[in-house]
């Protein structure tokens, strides 16, 4: 080959070198601030290439598969891989899924990844796949507080009625009618509570009932559940040897309330009406809930400050 020629190949390969790397600038540039990284894996070899970084470290993105999948967060492996090698066997159009990578800090890092085979060999095997992934790891942390708020309570922290409901149906169904033991509900609702509203302010009547619902948290045994049924009334799944038992503890839970209003540095003391019932064979957990319902207005005509059975 000439001189000149082998001259002008060089001149053409600096060329499209020169034109690949602008070509590159301007795609950065087009996905700036999109969160958009595009990447190319290539399966014969296991080499991945990540064309932009976006809002990525150059450390933060893997050289190989080998060195993702080791990233990759072990509650994932089984339904990304799957979606990954089920797209390059040819039974996905494309692979596609949302995952953790863990850093070597152990902080985490959300994705979601997708891509497609763009070139196959004459057998059909994969050689190149394109893709691109973001980091979604806020929009996961928004899912969570909002899948939160939908099962707590946002002031106490307790959770409202929702999950009681539905492990009280889990409960009650899956009980069967010779179970040793009860299971008990107790209603209580905190004695003059308008009063720490009308005289000291919501702020102190808030403080009241964050403290009663941590206090509250802090009486149950395992497998025990405490929720803020509403206003000022929680409702309490208790479990017990008997009815009688039940009802004892729930009048020491009462009692502990004396020494709560100095505990939350309160103005005036804190108190509460109770009303428990032991759930009863062949009875639909609403109807158990009905009659501690009562058994706590039996509690507050009484005199309020008391246990009533229901």
């Amino acid at each position: 080959m000439a001189d000149q020629d082998l001259a002008a190949l060089r001149a053409e390969l600096a060329s499209l070198r020169e034109e690949n790397a602008m070509l590159r600038e301007k795609l950065a540039a087009a996905l700036d601030g999109t969160g958009v990284c595009l990447w190319q894996g290539e399966p014969p070899s296991g080499r991945l290439t990540v064309f932009n970084l976006q809002d990525f470290d150059a450390g933060d993105m893997a050289p190989d598969f080998s060195v993702w999948l080791a990233k990759l967060h072990p509650d994932d492996h089984a339904t990304t891989l799957e979606s990954y090698y089920g797209h390059l066997a040819g039974e996905r159009p494309f692979y596609e899924a949302e995952y953790r990578t863990l850093r070597p800090d152990g902080a985490v890092t959300w994705l979601w990844d997708r891509g497609r085979v763009v070139e196959r060999d004459e057998n059909g095997q994969p050689l190149r796949i394109l893709g691109a992934h973001i980091d979604i790891t806020r929009r996961k942390a928004y899912e969570a507080q909002l899948a939160r708020l939908a099962h707590h309570d946002a002031l106490t922290g307790l959770p409202n009625r929702r999950p009681m409901l539905e492990r009280l149906r889990r409960e009650t169904e899956a009980r069967p009618a010779d179970t040793a033991g009860v299971l008990a509900l107790a209603m209580l609702d905190i004695d003059h509570f308008k009063t720490f509203n009308d005289r000291f302010g919501h702020d102190v009547g808030d403080r009241v009932l964050a403290g009663v619902g941590q206090h509250l948290a802090a009486q149950l045994a395992e497998g025990e559940l405490c929720c803020r049924w509403g206003g000022e009334e929680f409702l309490l799944l208790l479990h017990g040897a008997s009815a009688d038992e039940a009802a004892l503890r729930v009048e020491r839970i009462r009692a502990s309330f004396a020494a709560l209003g100095q505990a939350l540095a309160l103005p005036v003391p804190v108190g509460a009406s109770v009303g428990v019932a032991a759930h009863r064979a062949g009875e639909t957990f609403m109807q158990t809930i009905r009659r501690a319902d009562h058994a706590l207005l039996a509690a507050k005509q009484g005199g309020r400050d008391r246990v009533c059975r229901g």
